[in-house]
């Protein structure tokens, strides 16, 4: 049930909304942890025993690891609890891979034989819930955390639903305290219900229309697209992508706001960054810092040889594009990205970075960026490399551009392609990392007045769009 959806609009949010605050106190957590199931089952029912079953598992775990005698007995539960937690993850997420490419090898070697094999269907919010698992056991084991107290209160972590199926990375020590306890006042909800509004626009106004754009030129065979169209394309999914996931992230904490929670910030214009680094840091802030803090840090880090870092730094965007998909588009796609950062760090390349203007090295990296995005967007790796050609001259079809001009220009898309760059690229855009961008402007009057008008505009049209066209779903709810 995305939450761009009229059923969840109309339904689900103000049956919560009524529930939640007609509870008392100490049954809130109850209601929320209901509804979260109800959510979940609504969309991945088969996958909910999955969810459940492996929620009690990681909370018996995390009171073992806290009670274990040893460091030994420790380190031995954590480790049974990643390995199944990855197991999971594999066979939903990677069987299928692995299978088709096992058969395509087997045909090579000659050996034509049909694999039996029943497709897996992969749950929605897998990823993001395999996360939170692995980092709970982690952290009860460094001591960062303690185990939940209560096994409700844990599932309610794990399942909360504005978060449950495409993120935010919630991580149990930035919770545990809201869990056991939170204000709920007049003032979170109209700032949540506000932040909610502005992220439902960002998705179904903006991310909506210039998808039609981005899914026409990557519909064309790459020989049938001139460079203009090419770039036309490249730029609409380079704007999709941010506006849908973005605007996912903004509905997600203004949901939580709504509930008394305050979520962390998962981006911070990340296409106004001026190098590939900076950009990971912007860019979903909270799968950038779970990789740091759970993958680049046990790897190593930066305490080995100069070599053994960089090492380190490829690896783990190499496993971060893995992560992204079950297909080799989603390899490269990290292993471009990890190249760059590795890149960056080399002492010659960094200081000339140092000596160009920060205008020119944010226009470079949104280069970089949205080349990679071909990769991330295109069904295969042939493909993606055709359209990368056309990009740079190597397409040859001008026919094409009369064929989609209109789709590329119609008045709704190319003002949502301008809009959208504006607002994704203008720096006065940029929210307060800390409190978001609507509570930012309500301290104010101006900003009061200005939030007054927008959020209604924002939730009036948004309800107009989906009442006119046809579902489109989250990007990331396939991850």
């Amino acid at each position: 049930m995305p939450f761009s959806s009229l059923l969840f609009l109309s339904g689900f949010l103000p049956a919560f909304l009524a529930a939640y605050y007609l509870a008392p106190t100490r049954a809130k957590n109850a209601v929320a942890l209901l509804f979260s199931i109800g959510f979940y089952l609504w969309g991945a029912p088969t996958f909910l025993p999955v969810v459940l079953f492996l929620g009690v598992l990681d909370y018996s775990l995390g009171h073992a690891v806290a009670r274990a005698p040893t460091p030994r007995r420790k380190r031995a539960f954590v480790a049974a609890g990643i390995v199944v937690h990855l197991s999971t993850l594999a066979y939903f997420k990677y069987a299928n891979f692995f299978v088709a490419e096992a058969t395509q090898l087997l045909a090579a070697l000659g050996v034509h034989h049909t694999v039996g094999w029943d497709p897996v269907v992969l749950p929605i919010g897998i990823s993001f819930i395999t996360f939170e698992e692995i980092s709970y056991l982690v952290d009860v084991y460094r001591g960062d955390a303690r185990p939940a107290r209560s096994l409700p209160q844990y599932l309610l972590f794990l399942m909360l639903f504005p978060h449950s199926i495409a993120g935010p990375i919630f991580r149990w020590k930035d919770l545990e305290a809201q869990l056991a306890s939170r204000n709920h006042d007049l003032d979170r909800v109209v700032a949540g219900f506000g932040r909610f509004s502005i992220g439902l626009a960002k998705k179904v106004l903006i991310a909506n229309s210039v998808a039609v754009a981005a899914d026409a030129a990557f519909a064309q065979q790459p020989g049938t697209l001139t460079a203009r169209l090419a770039w036309l394309g490249a730029a609409a999914y380079t704007l999709q992508i941010y506006f849908d996931f973005s605007g996912y992230s903004d509905m997600a904490i203004g949901l939580g706001r709504m509930a008394g929670f305050t979520f962390k910030e998962n981006f911070d214009f990340p296409y106004t960054s001026a190098s590939i680094t900076e950009f990971w840091t912007r860019w979903h802030i909270s799968l950038s810092t779970w990789l740091r803090d759970y993958l680049y840090i046990p790897l190593g880090g930066n305490r080995g040889s100069a070599r053994r870092t960089l090492l380190n730094v490829f690896v783990v965007f190499l496993l971060s594009g893995f992560w992204h998909g079950a297909d080799w588009t989603f390899v490269v796609w990290g292993a471009y990205h990890g190249a760059w950062v590795v890149l960056e760090r080399l002492p010659r390349v960094a200081a000339l970075q140092a000596r160009l203007p920060r205008l020119m090295r944010v226009a470079l990296t949104l280069l970089v960026v949205m080349v990679g995005w071909v990769f991330f967007r295109s069904t295969s790796l042939g493909g993606a490399l055709g359209f990368v050609g056309a990009m740079f001259g190597g397409g040859s079809a001008p026919a094409a551009d009369a064929a989609l001009t209109g789709q590329f220009l119609s008045h709704r898309t190319a003002a949502m392609l301008v809009l959208g760059a504006v607002i994704a690229l203008f720096p006065a855009f940029r929210p307060d990392i800390r409190t978001g961008p609507l509570e930012a402007t309500l301290d104010t009057r101006r900003g009061w007045l200005i939030a007054a008008g927008l959020v209604p505009v924002c939730l009036v049209l948004s309800i107009a769009y989906l009442t006119n066209s046809k579902f489109s779903p989250l990007i990331y709810f396939k991850f």
